[in-house]
């Protein structure tokens, strides 16, 4: 049956048209000229009317049947429509195979942007880490310092302590042999006025003539006596003050002491944070070489990635190089057929 709007004029232009370019008017090309339109039958057979009219088949009519021509032309049309079904086929595959291996492509590129972005995410963290491993260790060093620091200072407080220990050693020495000498002062004046007051009891009665020079000896002892008791009130009072000099100084010990057991408490709490700092250095470490690892694993997953989506493009170049291939072939043979074909 003919369709609605093929006429044998318009066939008949697209042959002229094609043999003014050069072209061969084969039914291919007059069907692609009229816009894929029209049966390869009608065209064939619009062609025949043509070409009997124009008188160009009255040699080939002459020697053939009208029955075997029918017949050649039925045949005709029927490898055309064959053929053209098996490329039909064919491109309908091919068509399929090209929309996996796009649809894979696609795949493997949004995984591909994926790990990227994993992977600019783990560097990201991985540069963190690093700084923050860099603090912890200016930390640590400062840490070191202070503790360094602190030691010094405990060191000069017990070397102060003991010069002080030693500055009260000598304080109570010296006090002791003021009391030793005081207390010897007192028994050799006791022992000193016992002695002139029985020598002055028994020269009383000897020595009434010298009764005089006795009282004049008497007033000179009572003075040398005064004398010796300023002597002996100042010393007391020198001892006083080394009593309370002495005090001040276990005092001072005291708080040397209170100030030493601080100093040890900071140097143990520096102790404490500086395991703790180093302790959480240590973790940080460990993370650090667990971040690299992770970062090793997903360099391997990319490179892994990558070589599948080279493998994919290898793949699709094969298909698309397969295509090419196996397209040239079913023209090949339509260009064959259509030159075997009667004009």
């Amino acid at each position: 049956m003919v369709r609605a709007g093929l006429t044998r004029s318009a066939v008949q232009r697209a042959r002229d048209a094609l043999v003014a370019q050069g072209q061969y008017p084969s039914i291919d090309a007059i069907r692609i000229a009229l816009g894929n339109t029209g049966s390869k039958t009608t065209i064939h057979r619009y062609l025949k009317e043509l070409e009997e009219e124009e008188g160009t088949s009255l040699t080939r009519a002459a020697s053939l049947s009208d029955a075997i021509q029918d017949l050649v032309a039925r045949l005709a049309a029927r490898l055309h429509e064959e053929a053209q079904a098996l490329v039909d086929h064919q491109a309908a595959a091919l068509a399929t195979q090209r929309q996996h291996a796009q649809t894979e492509i696609a795949k493997l590129t949004a995984e591909l942007a994926t790990l990227q972005a994993q992977l600019m995410a783990a560097a990201t963290a991985l540069s963190c880490e690093q700084d923050a491993h860099a603090e912890t260790r200016l930390a640590l060093h400062q840490r070191d310092l202070d503790v360094e620091r602190l030691t010094q200072q405990v060191r000069d407080q017990m070397a102060r302590h003991a010069e002080q220990e030693t500055f009260r050693q000598s304080l109570e020495e010296k006090l002791v042999h003021a009391r030793n000498a005081l207390d010897h002062f007192r028994t050799a004046a006791r022992e000193q006025r016992e002695q002139e007051a029985r020598r002055h009891e028994q020269q009383v009665q000897q020595l009434q003539a010298e009764l005089r020079q006795a009282n004049q000896m008497a007033i000179v002892k009572q003075n040398e006596i005064t004398q010796l008791n300023k002597d002996n009130a100042r010393l007391i009072a020198e001892a006083g003050a080394t009593v309370r000099q002495l005090r001040e100084q276990q005092a001072l010990g005291e708080r040397q002491q209170t100030a030493l057991a601080q100093a040890q408490v900071d140097v143990a709490r520096g102790e404490a944070e500086r395991e703790a700092l180093r302790t959480t250095l240590d973790s940080q470490a460990e993370e650090f070489a667990r971040t690299r690892e992770a970062h090793a694993s997903l360099t391997a997953e990319r490179t892994h990635f990558a070589a599948q989506l080279d493998a994919q493009q290898l793949l699709l170049s094969e298909y698309r190089t397969r295509l090419g291939i196996e397209g040239a072939p079913a023209t090949n043979r339509q260009i064959s057929h259509e030159k075997d074909t009667p004009s």
